[in-house]
């Protein structure tokens, strides 16, 4: 995506998103008070946050295998790349990773997926965030699985199961393992149809006190068709658009709105 376009669409969302001052949700404005700004320093954050800089200065030359991502590739292709150069560009910052420890934290959820491995940063924070849940997270790249899992071991994390393999072709087994689906992000293959695809097959394990986190929702116009289409589904309650996540509840009892939000 060009720098201007991605300006454009941040001034679009800039332009509709509102403040807390303005939310008529007790549930949202609550959520907004309790998650999106907690200030609590957690003492989990320097620990994480210093292993996923050790992995950010590595040189290691890993051979990676992309599936479809952000690059709209359809199939698959191997690249080998420095660690150092896979950390900055497919992590996420540090605030934002400490907004989805904060979410997982808050809602303490049982069974949780994760499309998108990577080396393990944000499942990292996932799972630090409650160690208890049963934790499966998926990666299309044998090498990055191994590297997670060497991140895995630095923050003290164990029952972390990874599955590797393309997400068409492992999800229908993964979804198996589960009854339902409490907490779920969404970090692998930005593009629109496939993103439709999996919410609609996870969609189907949710319950009342789910939430499903979609990365990059405006990387492109595939992916702001895929948000645009997956918050209008009638098991959606609220939907709130924090540009870079999409946030959502599957709430019963209260009215379906969606939120662009500036926290």
């Amino acid at each position: 995506m060009s720098k201007i376009l991605f300006i454009y669409r941040y001034i679009k969302f800039l332009v509709k998103s509102k403040t807390r001052y303005t939310i008529h949700s007790d549930f949202v404005y609550d959520f907004i008070n309790k998650v999106l700004r907690d200030k609590t320093r957690y003492k989990d954050y320097n620990l994480l946050w210093e292993n996923r800089n050790k992995f950010a200065s590595s040189v290691d030359q890993i051979e990676t295998v992309d599936f479809g991502s952000k690059s709209g590739i359809k199939s698959y292709k191997t690249i080998i790349l420095p660690l150092n150069n896979i950390v900055k560009s497919r992590s996420h910052s540090k605030s934002r990773m400490e907004l989805i420890y904060r979410i997982v934290k808050n809602q303490s959820p049982a069974n949780v997926l994760e499309f998108g491995t990577c080396v393990g940063v944000s499942s990292s924070y996932i799972k630090k965030a409650y160690p208890e849940s049963r934790f499966i997270t998926m990666e299309g790249c044998a090498n990055l699985a191994a590297k997670a899992q060497d991140n895995f071991s630095e923050n003290g994390l164990s029952h972390v199961e990874i599955v590797v393999g393309n997400f068409d072709s492992i999800l229908n087994s993964v979804l198996k393992k589960f009854t339902t689906l409490d907490f779920i992000f969404f970090d692998g293959n930005h593009r629109e149809i496939p993103t439709i695809s999996y919410f609609e097959s996870c969609a189907e394990l949710s319950n009342e006190n789910s939430i499903f986190v979609i990365d990059d929702i405006h990387w492109s116009k595939g992916m702001e068709n895929a948000w645009n289409k997956i918050k209008a589904d009638k098991r959606v309650s609220v939907s709130i658009d924090l540009f870079w996540f999409g946030i959502l509840f599957f709430r019963k009892g209260i009215e379906k709105q969606d939120f662009v939000l500036r926290y």
